[in-house]
């Protein structure tokens, strides 16, 4: 089936329902349009308020981008201070921890060395 046909079977099939709803219709054509102009106003007044509704959330969104382009570099700025003070801060610590890690390993050597060796008889 080629497109052309099918949007034209559509658009008449469309129109003869219309044509047939109106003229089964239980009102008077004058009630009919009254209604239609009706509706049409609150379907116009309601796209009005959805219009302004989202043109709101874009400024207030504009509004939070803009808060965060200003918040966020001071915010990484000071996490940056303040990861360089604990490192600075934790420097003297890691230090001494090392250097106990390095008494310690000596110690376990010394201790080693000092403990009487097996020899081959006794281990047999």
């Amino acid at each position: 089936m080629d497109k052309s046909q099918f949007v034209w079977g559509l658009l008449s099939g469309a129109v003869a329902s219309s044509v047939a709803i109106l003229l089964t219709a239980p009102k008077s054509g004058k009630e009919v349009r009254s209604k239609i102009k009706a509706t049409s106003a609150g379907f116009k007044s309601d796209f009005q308020d959805v219009k302004v509704q989202f043109q709101e959330v874009k400024e207030s969104l504009q509004q939070v981008i803009n808060s965060a382009k200003e918040i966020a570099p001071d915010t990484l700025t000071g996490m940056k201070e303040s990861i360089d003070t604990w490192q600075r801060e934790t420097a003297p610590i890691q230090e001494k921890i090392q250097q106990d890690l390095e008494a310690i390993q000596r110690s376990m050597d010394e201790i080693q060395q000092a403990l009487p060796k097996k020899s081959k008889e006794q281990a047999s």
